[in-house]
């Protein structure tokens, strides 16, 4: 059976409606917020791909960037430029702030069936590999009870399974929380255990 179309909202109206929030929810100024975007845009996409004439300055020359740059994001926000560029979608998420920012990926992400949230700027790649490890037991674990709920009984066999899965999980998460706190530990420190 095909399933029937179903409509999303232009990308751009989500990221757009997350700043109108922010805009009207806080006292951030519209021509600051496009500095930050401005900055961040001309920080991450190299100059030979820029499709944005973003404008930075010091001084006088500051005061109208800022005026150039809220200028450029009110065009894009009130519909006189209709599309949002992808080089310039980065930046303006990213120069959103919490819970703005987390609020807009999540929606990003949930328009491809997907799930969005922030990794610790900190992470060690031990830390990543486990939290890796974590959610494929995790995985497992859901699949498990899955199978085991889908004929409406639950066997002998399937509660063996689902304990292995369990287990699996606390090994995952059990290893993950002993790394951070070595990690957390100062050397000759044993009772921060």
């Amino acid at each position: 059976m095909k399933r029937g179309p179903h409509f999303l909202p232009p990308l751009q109206s989500v990221v757009y409606a997350y700043t109108r929030r922010l805009l009207d929810e806080t006292a951030t100024n519209a021509n600051s917020f496009a500095m930050d975007v401005a900055d961040r845009y001309l920080a991450t996409v190299a100059p030979d791909v820029r499709s944005v004439p973003f404008k930075l300055g010091e001084g006088d020359a500051l005061i109208k960037a800022m005026k150039d740059n809220g200028q450029v994001l009110r065009r894009y926000m009130d519909g006189t430029v209709k599309v949002l560029p992808a080089d310039l979608l980065d930046a303006w998420v990213m120069a959103l702030p919490e819970p703005y920012r987390s609020d807009c990926e999540r929606d990003l992400a949930k328009r491809r069936g997907r799930c969005s949230f922030p990794l610790p700027e900190t992470l060690t790649a031990p830390e990543c590999a486990g939290i890796g490890v974590l959610l494929r037991e995790v995985g497992d674990l859901c699949g498990a009870w899955g199978a085991a709920l889908a004929d409406g009984q639950v066997c002998d066999r399937e509660v063996r399974e689902i304990h292995e899965k369990s287990d699996g999980v606390i090994a995952a998460l059990l290893a993950l929380r002993r790394y951070a706190a070595e990690r957390r530990t100062p050397q000759g420190d044993d009772d921060a255990r």
